[in-house]
């Protein structure tokens, strides 16, 4: 996942990536060093790791929340500039989890946030907004599908609409595609 922000003529790009493999295991992982996090009872997982896969996970986390600091509740914050604030949120559904940016400035209310949707769903998903998110509603294609950028008022909200319709995340199958490393 990407975002851009744009401050006073500088830009930054952060780019977050999480893990292509154990993707499940490395959620209880995550569970067993933040306490807060929920996970539902459905997550089935069957997947082995060894001991250095472990450590090496956990170090990098450890890595990350000495930049990243964790808040709680599956949010990591970071201020850039002194004016914006990006907090990664955990989205965690049905057999498989993400990481999302939302973007925080001092100027504006609510989240800057961008979400891709498959193009075929484009008039529900802008049903699905309300007034106040299609105010600033941009967007622009990719290859596969339409990438929406708006402001969220909550990051319940935001979560809800990234588990309804982030290209990448809300169908299963897609989302094991986007993970999956093919041998060569």
């Amino acid at each position: 996942m990407m975002t851009r922000v744009k401050k006073r003529g500088r830009k930054s790009l952060f780019y977050v990536y999480i893990t292509r493999s154990n993707q499940l295991s490395k959620l209880l992982l995550l569970k067993a060093l933040h306490s807060d996090l929920f996970i539902p009872e459905t997550i089935k997982i069957d997947e082995e790791m060894d001991r250095e896969e472990i450590n090496s996970f956990i170090e990098s986390v450890k890595k990350t929340e000495a930049e990243w600091p964790y808040s709680g509740m599956g949010l990591w914050e970071k201020t850039f500039y002194d004016c914006c604030k990006v907090i990664m949120v955990l989205v965690i559904g049905e057999g498989r989890w993400t990481v999302r940016p939302v973007v925080a400035k001092e100027t504006i209310t609510g989240f800057g946030v961008e979400i891709p949707v498959d193009r075929k769903l484009h008039d529900s998903f802008l049903q699905e907004l309300s007034e106040d998110e299609k105010m600033d509603l941009e967007m622009h294609d990719h290859v596969e599908n339409r990438h929406y950028h708006f402001t969220v008022y909550s990051v319940d909200r935001f979560i809800s609409l990234v588990k309804k319709w982030d290209y990448y995340f809300s169908h299963k199958e897609r989302w094991k595609m986007s993970i999956k490393i093919e041998d060569y």
